[in-house]
This record gives structure tokens, sequence and C-alpha cells, in this order.
């Protein structure tokens, strides 16, 4: 992105630094376009909520029904937020289902089969989460594999592993009671998962918008060898992204066996997809053209409102692949167009 006139062109690091990057034009610069796309996603999702109000009152309209969409996605959004940490430096994740899916089985595993505490299964999938995105890290910014290829080849070994290790059968016996009651409980009601989604956002957004090494991720994202001849460690902040992603698709597992109480060694690869959807449709607002917190919970929001609204309308089951289809394909070309008009 080329950088505006009124500004001296600095390094990547004094931009992260000073929290004013000079490859971003400030937001009272930007095109009108830009500007009106920051609230494009709440505006839908308000949108959504009151067309099928008026079409489902009695089905959609009620507090039964939004519980339930908050509860139900909260674990795409942590796949999501998974998603989106690489991302923002440049490099893909395909493996954030598999590895959410390995550790659904690996807290039913521990918990039901091997007799651990709930806190200690909940430890060992999160830890074996995480251990599987710093590998997919080092796969990439140490070994230099492309991390399309590399992650796409941990999530097939991870796919056949969890088959392989439960023979293909779905664990559903002995699940602790102190583990579903995570994922089956609510405070005014609000779901637990939720809460504990949005508490993880919170803390994500503060690290990405306010610190150093949140503005450090943007520049790398924006040129990885710009950044490295500033000084920055490009390989060790790119290992911390994959890190912290299979981290959250440790909670993200966590939370799955919470909600259904049991773990199925297919589950997982069919979150890939809504998650990138995700992404990209939650860079089209609130921060126009760059991956961003809010952005892809309310785009998730968004999906899951659009997808209940029409189930309940009755609507044919093939309508909702489509949907989802549509919905990621507009997101990336409005991204795209985004980051043009910010250039």
């Amino acid at each position: 992105m080329s950088t505006p006139q009124t500004k001296t062109a600095t390094s990547p690091v004094a931009d992260a630094v000073s929290g004013e990057p000079g490859t971003r034009k400030h937001r009272d610069d930007a095109p009108i376009s830009v500007r009106a796309a920051q609230w494009a996603l709440p505006a839908i999702l308000l949108a959504f909520i009151g067309l099928f109000s008026v079409l489902q009152p009695s089905t959609f309209a009620n507090q039964g029904n939004f519980t339930t969409i908050l509860g139900s996605e909260a674990v795409l959004i942590l796949v999501a937020l998974a998603a989106m940490l690489p991302l923002i430096v440049g490099q893909y994740d395909l493996s954030v289902g598999a590895n959410m899916g390995m550790a659904s089985i690996a807290v039913a595993m521990t918990t039901s089969e091997f007799g651990f505490s709930t806190g200690a299964g909940i430890a060992v999938a999160v830890v074996l989460s995480t251990l599987l995105g710093l590998l997919n890290g080092l796969l990439v910014a140490e070994i230099g594999i492309s991390s399309f290829v590399a992650t796409l080849a941990v999530s097939s070994l991870l796919s056949g592993i969890v088959i392989w290790s439960t023979d293909g059968t779905v664990i559903v016996d002995n699940i602790p009671a102190t583990l579903t009651d995570i994922g089956n409980h609510s405070i005014l009601y609000v779901p637990i998962p939720f809460l504990l989604v949005i508490l993880i956002a919170i803390a994500m957004g503060y690290v990405l918008r306010m610190t150093p090494t949140g503005r450090y991720l943007y520049a790398i994202g924006g040129s990885s060898e710009a950044s490295r001849l500033s000084g920055l460690n490009v390989g060790r902040l790119t290992i911390s992204t994959f890190a912290v992603s299979g981290f959250l698709c440790g909670i993200g597992g966590v939370l799955l066996v919470s909600k259904l109480g049991s773990a199925n060694p297919t589950t997982g690869p069919e979150f890939l997809l809504p998650a990138f959807a995700a992404c990209f449709l939650g860079a089209t607002s609130i921060r126009p053209g760059n991956f961003n917190v809010t952005g892809t919970i309310l785009a998730v929001l968004v999906l899951a409102v659009g997808s209940t609204g029409l189930q309940l309308v009755g609507v044919p089951f093939y309508i909702e692949p489509i949907f989802a289809g549509v919905v990621l394909l507009i997101a990336a070309l409005v991204t795209r167009y985004l980051r043009k008009e910010q250039s």
C-alpha cells in the first residue's frame, strides 16, 4: 500500500510503535466507501434479525432461540479467531478445524477412558493443540514450507490419527458432568461458552489494537520482507500466531465436548469453510480491509442468524451451503476492493 503524501515514509517498526502505520491512510482520509463499510456488518445483522423476526415471530424472535444461537456459535467463533491470527501475518492455517476436532477427542478420551480429572483433561487437550500450532509455525517460519501446504498436510495427518485412535467411534460414555456443565449453563440467559469467548476476544482485541506486538503482526502482513529489514523478528512472531491459533482450537474443542456431551472423530474439518468465511467477511467491516476480532465475531453471528432464519422460514436444505459460499466469495471480493481503496 502506498504511503499518504502528507506523511514521511517510515519503517514498519516505527509505524507499529507510533500506532499510526505509514502504510495506511488515516480513517478521516479514507474514501466514503471504506467508512461506510465500517458499519455494514452490524447493519446487516440487525436487518437479518428484523426480517426473520417479522417472518417467524413465534419461533425466531424469542429468548430461547437467541440463547441457542450464541451457545452453538461459540466454538465456530474460536475457530474463526484461530484462523484469523495467521491471516494477519499473511499466512493460512488450514488445520484449525482438524486441530479443534483433535482437542475434542483428547479431552473426551482422557476424562472418560483414562480417568483424568476434568481440569487435567482440559489441560492435555489445550497443550496438545498449542503444540500442534507451534509445529505449524515451525514448518512455515523455520523450514520454509508454504503455509497452505504445511497446514493442509497437518490437517490430513490429524484426521487420520484421530480416526485411528478412536477406531472411528463416537465417545459418548462417562463424559464428566463437570465438563458438560460448562456448555449447558447460562448467566443471565447468556451461555457460559459465549461469555468465555467474549473474554478471549477482548484480550485478543486489546493485544492487536493497543500493543506494539499487535501492530507488528499487521506490519508483517503488510510486508514481511520490509518488516524483517526493519528489525522485526518475523519468524518468531509468525510462529507465535500459529501457537496461539492452536491454543484457541484447544479451547474450542473443549467447549464443543462440553456442549454436546460427546466427541465425534469426524468432527472438525467442516468448521474450516465457515471459519474462513467469517474471517474474510469480518475484514469488510469495523476495520475495513483488515482482519479484526470484532468484525470476525459479527460475521459469525451474521452467518448464524442468516442460516437459522432460512431454516425456520423453510427454504430447501441446499440453500444454506449456497448462502455460505456466496457470502465468502462476496467477502473476498469486497476485502480486495477495500484494500485497493486504502492504498
